[in-house]
């Protein structure tokens, strides 16, 4: 894979105002290299050809000029394809939920109470991490699993409402936990003597 240049930075600026009339129109050299810079400094650490494919797939969707955070964006897509999406989570939660509600039944019954716990932690362990940013621990599920049908509908407004959010917080807070450790590795660093 190639390093991305700032010449190919100035290519993808010229290909979107090609695509989109009024798009990135600088007076003059100085805001020229101020935004080929910004942009360089945002996807320097990316391949070129992911960036490309960025590019080319925000241009597709694009009803407005592509912004840097949009291309950001799909190359968070590029870069992570196992994370599924919000339909697939949803229909991830809708495929153990009658099976939840069936063994939650258990939880009446004293004699079964500990085998009941034991499979819904068990089924509430392979779920996938995204997903549990939703349904926090076993009860929310249990309580998912016993709504009744106009209830699960509201529910599932509210996941694909809430899912974007938590992601997005969830994203930011890995950023923030991956700073503050490098930030403590290179307080650590003994200070050359002068």
């Amino acid at each position: 894979m190639q390093q991305l240049q700032r010449e190919d930075i100035v290519k993808y600026l010229i290909k979107i105002q090609l695509n989109f009339e009024n798009a990135y129109v600088t007076s003059n050299q100085l805001e020229r290299e101020l935004l080929v810079e910004s942009w360089y400094e945002a996807l320097c650490e990316y391949p070129k050809e992911i960036c490309d494919a960025a590019v080319n797939n925000a241009l597709k969707r694009a009803k407005f000029v592509p912004r840097l955070g949009d291309i950001t964006e799909e190359i968070e897509k590029l870069i992570a394809p196992e994370t599924k999406s919000d339909e697939e989570l949803w229909a991830e939660l809708s495929a153990v939920l009658g099976k939840v509600y069936d063994i939650s039944r258990y939880l009446k019954y004293p004699q079964y109470v500990t085998w009941a716990n034991a499979k819904l932690q068990e089924i509430y362990s392979k779920l996938s991490d995204e997903l549990k940013l939703f349904v926090v621990n076993v009860s929310t599920l249990v309580d998912i699993a016993e709504m009744s049908g106009e209830s699960l509908q509201f529910e599932r407004a509210r996941f694909f409402k809430q899912m974007p959010i938590l992601k997005k917080h969830n994203t930011q807070k890995t950023a923030a936990q991956q700073f503050l450790a490098q930030s403590r590795t290179q307080q650590a660093l003994p200070k050359p003597k002068k």
